[in-house]
């Protein structure tokens, strides 16, 4: 028994290390309910979290969920840290590790980004103490070391005396007592020296106490006493009766069962409250050999008990010990079978860990149990067996024994060895550096101003070069990667396109493949459009692109320009207004103009809300044209205006972005000598001023175009943005197929994805979050497929919103993202959707989603149809479900015996309409308001013709009907025989 000491440490003391000061609840419950901000919300939930970790599991765990809420609708990335490190210690707590790892993993990744020294410490002393529980020894030593590196480059003496705190633990472990109490013994040094109390103090007393105790030093009973009186004055309960459990097993060890009952007994009623397995598992083992001498019965039930708590959490030496000790117990009681049973079960557990000193005794003490209870069953061949194993296995573990004295003196000899070495290297080295210094001293004074001068100037100069150099090859390299690039997509883009338009020329295409066809064309021309722009860009910045400029009638070619864009914007019911004014004759670069005027226009028409208004206006001011493009935009501010023209400008995590094509509007009117500018004339309004010099003395002979250039160019694609719009799917009728609301502000995608799934679903569109909370409250769909980056209302709003209201919280939410990082999976699973897929996706996969989901929702219908009382608990349902049956059940409890009690007054006592609780009864339980109400007196009827001793007619009065014969016939349609049968069968 004394062997397994050092598992209390293990188990018990690491989760009082994890554990927190006391807090007044109240108060901090008042300063959260005040207006605070993301930062202050997270500190004060995480102090309410530690207060409830070791009180109340449950309400530890909602604080726990606040912290992840709020960090994520907040970005909060210190919070989301909180929210992983506070996971894996709930965890912990809970016994279960996978998971507890998994966070702290998460949460240490987090504080190496944040670059925080003290988070890093703290999760790198967790992940070693998991890694101990699971006798990975090398991997917890590894990270213990790291968190004791980091913490000594904080002042947080407080983190760094738990790091000692679990360096001691280790040691004490490996029964290494000297080294143990040397990290106990600098702990309390950093305490005394802080004049302060903690749990870390009080933790190393009882673990001196504990190593005293395994010594049979009397001191043990003094130091383990210290510590209760440390957790006393902290008001530490769990601390208090921690400090039991000690004095329990050290007088277990000295012998005096008597006393040390006692104390276990206390222990044992904190901690059955308080759910504690790894606790529970301790005390149970320590009851059970106590009670071996005095009541045998108990000693059974208790390392039975025990036992059960181990096999659950993998605890190796806790079940070792315990089926050494039933097989002792076992064979004092003749059951010899059984006493065999639980040896074999220790020499199994502890197969492969013979050389670890607890599991090696556990193994011996079993081979011992087994000799004598061969012995005694007179079955001498096996005990002669049994012996010789022993044997084998006492020299195996005094030849290991051996070696590792034998390799630590060998350490010791070499490292004093080496250190003599280096002593003696280290004077040599030192007298001749010192000769010389002296000879050369004055040799170096004389030259060394000159030097450091001169290499100064040299390094200096050669830096300059250098850093020019560099920076021109990374020009040229940037340039020819763009050109290459831009080049190569466009020979298989060419090839993509070819033969779709060939394809799409045929006559005798379906509805379908022009569809398909039309998008792959369509993205062809656009991949293309910014193939085209990136070669711009290249040649731009490469001082390759040159104007061209040649006289012209701008006017007219203006005109020529947006005409296209009148018809784009009828298609999408917007009012298009141009107001073009310009002489005839002006200087400018024609493939220049098109795509400053393209991709202004096509960007209006990109982000400008339905019925809003596109105003093209010319002017000309000195010689100069001005160009102004106004839209309708009501979500950027006038801070973000001059960003626009950055690449790839995104003003929130939810916009599309601006891509590249206002970066090269600002690069071609700098080009010819011009300039462009956003402003906000208006609220709710977006202006794009583009001014570019149309007089032949504003440009370089060189930038003049020859004569031969001054052709008018034939009418090209402006901007491949500007595309013919796919015709609407043909919806399905037929109201027996599912539901499904498809939510994407991609037109295109919304389009693909009812392509895919017409034939067997009917299928909504919105193209917003919000819009698609409006038409899934309004319609209430089976099944919603949602990107998460939309304008107005994203997914993750989308999700949070339905998934909270008891309407909607039971359609199962299939989210669509370009987003693949493991965080935003996992942000989007915590919002409650069933279901996350990256684009782009797998349409088999897509459909198998949906059909799964789907499906699910049957198999919820048929088990609650089976039950006569709703027992939501045994169903996975989403928390509001749950609390929603949970009143149904109320309801039903106290109404559904009255024959008033109709759809009406149900929905009026659940506080739904009539329709909306008809559609939630109907996706849970597959039946109508009235349907569900009839079903469950047939099944309250049933279940009291099973009881028996009441008629049938009186039963049908006492579930609600009025009438007998409309009972019977109803019963005989949901059972499919009669009551008087259904009672012969049953």
């Amino acid at each position: 028994m004394k062997t397994n000491l050092c598992f209390l440490i293990t188990f018990l003391l690491y989760s009082l290390s994890w554990s927190q000061e006391t807090l007044q609840i109240d108060s901090l419950k008042r300063l959260l309910k005040q207006k605070i901000g993301p930062a202050e919300t997270v500190e004060i939930t995480n102090e309410l979290f530690e207060l409830y970790l070791y009180t109340s599991l449950d309400s530890a765990d909602f604080y726990r969920k606040r912290i992840g809420e709020v960090s994520i609708k907040n970005s909060y990335q210190e919070g989301s840290y909180f929210y992983n490190s506070q996971s894996g210690r709930f965890y912990f707590a809970k016994s279960d590790l996978d998971s507890a790892f998994f966070y702290i993993k998460a949460a240490a990744s987090i504080a190496e980004k944040l670059g925080n020294k003290a988070y890093m410490a703290d999760n790198y002393k967790k992940i070693s103490i998991i890694y101990d529980v699971w006798r990975n020894d090398s991997l917890s030593l590894k990270f213990i070391n790291k968190a004791l590196a980091s913490a000594k480059e904080t002042d947080d003496w407080r983190l760094l005396s738990s790091i000692y705190v679990a360096l001691g633990n280790r040691s004490f472990q490996f029964t290494q007592y000297p080294e143990a109490l040397s990290y106990y013994l600098k702990l309390d040094s950093i305490y005394t020296a802080q004049n302060s109390l903690d749990k870390s103090l009080a933790a190393a007393y009882s673990n001196i106490g504990l190593i005293y105790s395994e010594l049979k030093d009397s001191r043990a009973v003094r130091y383990m006493k210290k510590s209760i009186e440390v957790y006393q004055k902290l008001g530490h309960e769990e601390g208090v009766h921690y400090g039991e459990a000690a004095l329990g097993i050290h007088y277990e060890l000295q012998g005096n069962c008597k006393t040390s009952i006692q104390h276990l007994l206390r222990a044992k009623d904190f901690y059955e409250e308080y759910e504690d397995a790894n606790m529970l598992a301790e005390i149970y083992m320590r009851l059970g050999s106590c009670y071996l001498e005095e009541d045998i019965e108990k000693a059974e039930e208790y390392l039975l008990k025990s036992n059960v708590l181990s096999e659950d959490a993998q605890r190796i030496t806790f079940l070792a010990t315990n089926n050494t000790a039933l097989g002792d117990l076992y064979s004092a009681r003749k059951e010899y079978r059984k006493a065999i049973s639980h040896y074999n079960k220790t020499i199994e557990i502890g197969s492969g860990l013979e050389n670890n000193k607890s599991e090696g005794l556990n193994v011996l003490a079993a081979y011992k149990g087994l000799i004598a209870t061969y012995t005694k069953m007179k079955d001498f061949e096996a005990a002669v067996e049994a012996y010789e194993k022993r044997a084998v296995l006492e020299d195996s573990i005094r030849r290991y024994q051996n070696h590792l004295v034998v390799e630590e003196l060998e350490k010791k000899y070499q490292t004093e060895k080496k250190e003599q070495e280096i002593e003696l290297l280290t004077s040599q080295a030192e007298l001749e550096n010192q000769k010389s210094k002296n000879e050369k001293s004055l040799f170096i004074a004389g030259i060394l101003i000159l030097g450091l001068a001169v290499i100064a100037l040299f390094i200096l100069f050669r830096n300059k070069k250098r850093t020019n150099d560099k920076l021109r090859q990374l020009e040229a390299a940037k340039s020819r990667f763009f050109a290459n690039i831009s080049h190569e997509f466009r020979t298989p883009l060419t090839l993509i396109s070819g033969p779709v338009a060939h394809q799409l020329s045929k006559e005798r295409l379906s509805s379908d493949d022009k569809t398909d066809l039309g998008l792959i064309q369509r993205n062809a021309n656009r991949l293309l459009s910014l193939v085209d722009q990136l070669l711009d860009l290249s040649k731009i910045e490469a001082g390759r692109r040159k104007l061209k400029l040649s006289k012209g009638n701008l006017d007219l070619f203006l005109k020529h320009l947006v005409e296209p864009f009148s018809y784009q914007s009828a298609r999408k019911n917007l009012t298009f207004n141009t107001d073009i004014n310009l002489p005839d004759e002006a200087w400018f670069d024609r493939d220049l103009v098109e795509k400053i005027v393209g991709n202004l226009l096509s960007n209006a028409l990109k982000y400008s809300g339905k019925n809003g208004n596109i105003d093209f206006k010319t002017e000309v001011v000195n010689d100069e044209v001005r160009i102004n493009v106004i839209n309708e935009n009501e979500n950027l501010t006038e801070k973000e205006l001059p960003k626009l023209f950055d690449r790839f400008y995104q003003n929130s995590s939810i916009n599309q972005g601006f891509g590249i094509g206002l970066s090269l509007v600002k690069e071609l009117s700098h080009l010819s000598h011009g300039e462009v500018k956003a402003d906000k004339p208006s609220p709710g309004t977006l202006r794009f001023s583009v001014t570019l010099p149309i007089s032949k003395n504003a440009f370089t002979k060189e930038e003049l175009a020859s004569a031969s250039d001054l052709l008018e160019k034939s009418r090209t694609e402006i901007n491949t943005e500007i595309i013919p719009q796919p015709q609407e799917e043909v919806q399905s009728n037929d109201e027996s197929l599912p539901l499904l609301l498809i939510v994407d502000d991609n037109e295109e995608i919304r389009l693909f994805i009812q392509s895919l799934l017409k034939n067997d679903y009917r299928v909504l569109q919105a193209e917003n979050g919000k819009e698609g909370v409006d038409v899934a409250f309004e319609t209430i769909p089976d099944l919603i497929v949602s990107d998460i980056m939309m304008p107005v209302e994203d997914g993750i709003y989308l999700s949070n919103s339905l998934k909270a209201d008891e309407r909607t919280s039971h359609i199962p939410i299939v989210l669509l993202t370009a987003k693949s990082a493991e965080e935003d999976e996992l942000a989007g699973l915590k919002t409650g959707a069933d279901a996350y897929m990256i684009k782009p996706f797998k349409e088999e996969k897509l459909r198998v989603v949906i059909e799964k989901l789907i499906a699910s929702r049957t198999a919820i219908q048929e088990k609650f149809s089976q039950q006569v009382f709703l027992k939501p608990h045994e169903i996975e349902l989403t928390s509001i479900d749950a609390q929603l049956l949970k009143r149904i059940q109320i309801i039903l409890d106290d109404q559904l015996t009255d024959p008033d009690f109709s759809a009406k007054v149900f929905s009026d006592q659940i506080g739904l309409s009539r329709m909306h609780l008809h559609r939630k009864l109907k996706a849970l339980t597959g039946f109508s308001t009235t349907e569900f109400i009839r079903a469950q007196r047939l099944k309250l009827a049933a279940q009291l013709l099973k009881d028996g001793g009441v008629n049938i007619s009186e039963i049908g009065y006492t579930v609600g009907f009025n009438q007998p014969a409309y009972f019977s016939t109803c019963f005989k349609q949901y059972f499919g025989c009669s009551p008087s049968e259904y009672v012969a069968v049953k």
